[in-house]
């Protein structure tokens, strides 16, 4: 049935109309300020997963809705209304591959290394959760979107992010410092405690670099419309989770929250505390320990309403179990290393490992990127991750 000419003129005002109602709110969008997000924390907020483990399981179901929109034509897709800084990596880590600012693709976590087919060390680009805490973040916002990454491995709440709010006392220090000296009879002590709070000041510098001069990283910014700093997301633990853990993390990590808000002028400013998903559901001993002082920071009274934990766990990585195989190569591999290196049945052990486990077993091989302690370098966990963090912030700003 041949539709009227009054209902295909009421379709034809109707698209109109919606067209124009959607150019309105991108007009009155661009007008508004920039919504900035502070992200923040340790090795796992840098990223270490290789962009290529992501497109591995892009290339196995490429019509998956969680992950189809990040490649098109066999290209990384970019989001211009979604802005990346990361500008505490080195120059020297700056490449093509590992960018310090631009708009949102791969990237912006680590610089990986893999091998190509000729046994050669290249550079790969890197992923982290901003992959994924940007496209939740730039789906719900009309507004653009800046996301401030500030991370570096390693880092702890009890030393190198320590704010002013929860710095040792004098009686503390000392008796630290008596310990550390036990067994570091050549610790600097000026040096060491100049240390705490470190990384603390360098995130906040981090911040107040790039929004004092954003065009100069996000070109189509426009000062008319100006920015607010509009939340902060954390995703770090494992160095104050391992070794004997650190009691006191809900008490220094909630004085961390308040002195990033009182440093902004944000009193209330949303905050999501990434879990440490590490091992997955299952984890237990220091890292089931860990996630419940997490989880304790976010259920505060003080911080009801604007602070909350982002699970992870669930996303742990579930690559192909090689255990088995690689007993096996290991065993191969003792026996071609124990010939006599002028035996011409002896081969390079470099060449005996690329050939007989990274080539024979790529397929499997290609998910995974790390060790276990950053998520086994796995792209699709690292997007999870950032997918859930980005969620739990709009549920804040709802």
């Amino acid at each position: 049935m041949k539709r009227s000419t009054t209902t295909r003129l009421l379709t034809l005002a109707l698209g109109c109309s919606a067209l124009m109602l959607t150019a309105m709110k991108a007009g009155e969008a661009a007008g508004e300020p920039v919504k900035v997000f502070i992200l923040a924390g340790q090795s796992n907020m840098e990223g270490k997963a290789a962009a290529s483990t992501l497109k591995a399981v892009i290339d196995d179901a490429p019509d998956d809705p969680q992950l189809k929109h990040l490649m098109r034509d066999g290209k990384w897709t970019t989001r211009d209304d979604v802005w990346v800084t990361f500008l505490c990596r080195s120059d020297k880590q700056a490449t093509e591959h590992a960018r310090k600012y631009g708009p949102l693709s791969v990237g912006f976590g680590s610089q990986k290394q893999t091998r190509d087919d000729d046994n050669r060390r290249v550079a790969v680009p890197g992923v982290g959760p901003e992959l994924g805490i940007g496209h939740v973040l730039g789906d719900h916002f009309d507004q653009q979107v800046l996301l401030i990454k500030a991370a570096w491995g390693g880092r702890s709440v009890k030393y190198n992010f320590r704010s002013p709010g929860g710095m040792p006392t004098e009686e503390q220090l000392q008796k630290q410092l008596a310990e550390l000296k036990a067994r570091k009879p050549e610790l600097d002590e000026e040096q060491w405690k100049a240390g705490f709070g470190q990384s603390y000041r360098d995130m906040i510098a981090e911040v107040r670099k790039v929004t004092g001069d954003i065009k100069q990283y996000f070109p189509d910014y426009d000062p008319a419309q100006g920015y607010e700093i509009a939340g902060l997301i954390w995703f770090q633990g494992w160095n104050d989770g391992v070794g004997g853990g650190n009691p006191d993390y809900v008490q220094q990590l909630a004085a961390l929250i308040r002195d990033v808000r009182k440093e902004f002028s944000v009193p209330k400013m949303p905050v999501v505390i990434g879990e440490l998903g590490t091992d997955g559901l299952d984890a237990e001993g220091w890292i089931a320990t860990f996630r419940a002082q997490q989880a304790a920071a976010a259920a505060l009274p003080e911080f009801r309403g604007n602070v909350r934990l982002a699970k992870t766990a669930q996303f742990w990585p579930n690559p192909p179990d090689l255990s088995q195989q690689w007993e096996a190569f290991r065993t191969q591999a003792k026996a071609n290393e124990s010939k006599p290196k002028d035996d011409p049945t002896r081969i390079d052990p470099g060449d005996f490992y690329f050939k007989n486990w990274v080539q024979r077993y790529r397929k499997e091989l290609a998910y995974t990127s790390d060790k276990r302690y950053h998520y086994l370098g796995s792209g699709k966990c690292y997007y999870q991750m950032g997918e859930a963090m980005g969620q739990a912030m709009v549920e804040l700003l709802k």
